[in-house]
């Protein structure tokens, strides 16, 4: 499928909400076309900007409503658990102060890349991107298995710069090698997988606001999708409030591996949706997988 959609962002829509940062274009004016940003910060001065007391203080990023009465009668609901190595909790900071999101590591060449929404690292057409970006494979109850890995590089869809398309809300971050490794070397990763239809049999994985998962844990659950709209795919499962954006939604996931096929990220119309029952992923097509190649080549 092809958004159809054209259009070009200011510089100024690029640069980042603060942080050191060099802003570099890529790829042409098509919406799937790709907008990046390769990231000044140090690492070590990244890692110490995320000190445990600014980790615990991070708020989660969304606009989902709070304080509603619950899901209509018959909708499943998240269960904290454990989490899987290749899914994580994503810290950035932005204009209004610091945050998370969701992220998980996707297969690349380079084996460093990690897929969110496109929302969780740039502000849209009235934003840029945003800067302290750090990523906790396997983050669970306050631990880090597996440390904190700093982002070189964010990639974001023209679209998503321009004018905030929500049929766009995906993107990639490469992070550093951590003590000589690559990521996905050390955590695994999902597999990116495109045009799989809109009515498939998920499980999300995701980090939601600790007023819903006061033990700190991911939670998860498995539905069956529907189609919202031409480009958007809708999820039905109460829990997934601010903070779960970006969550991969997978398809043939293996409870061994704990891996599957990435499909959407849980992002797009409403920026996720307005409620904590149901959620929204944009269509993965090819301008997904063109950021993909677009992101690996610059990372």
């Amino acid at each position: 499928m092809n958004r159809g959609r054209v259009g070009l962002a200011a510089a100024a829509g690029v640069l980042a909400a603060g942080g050191a940062a060099v802003a570099v274009l890529a790829g042409g004016p098509g919406a799937g076309s790709a907008t990046s940003l390769r990231l000044g910060t140090p690492p070590t001065a990244v890692r110490s900007y995320w000190n445990p007391a600014r980790i615990a203080g991070a708020t989660a990023l969304g606009h989902k409503a709070q304080g509603l009465l619950g899901a209509p009668a018959g909708y499943p609901a998240g269960m904290p658990f454990h989490g899987n190595p290749a899914l994580g909790a994503l810290l950035l900071h932005d204009r209004t102060g610091d945050h998370y999101c969701t992220a998980s590591v996707i297969d690349s060449p380079k084996r460093n890349l990690l897929i969110t929404a496109a929302h969780c690292i740039h502000g849209g057409q009235n934003g840029g991107y945003f800067s302290q970006v750090a990523f906790m494979p396997g983050y669970d109850a306050k631990n880090l298995p597996y440390g904190l890995w700093t982002a070189k590089l964010l990639v974001v869809p023209w679209g998503w710069t321009h004018n905030s398309d929500p049929d766009l809300d995906f993107g990639f971050i490469a992070v550093d090698p951590l003590n000589g490794h690559q990521i996905a070397d050390v955590v695994g990763h999902d597999t990116l997988a495109r045009d799989q239809g809109f009515v498939n049999r998920v499980f999300v994985g995701g980090y939601p606001d600790v007023r819903y998962e006061p033990g700190d844990h991911p939670i998860s659950c498995s539905n069956t999708t529907s189609r919202q709209a031409r480009y958007q795919t809708r999820f039905d499962c109460d829990g997934y409030p601010n903070g779960t954006s970006g969550s991969p939604w997978l398809l043939h996931y293996d409870p061994v591996s704990r891996t599957g096929q990435v499909i959407g990220v849980l992002g797009g119309f409403q920026q996720g949706g307005n409620t904590p029952w149901t959620s929204y992923a944009a269509y993965f097509d090819k301008d997904v997988w063109n950021l993909r190649a677009s992101a690996d080549r610059q990372a």
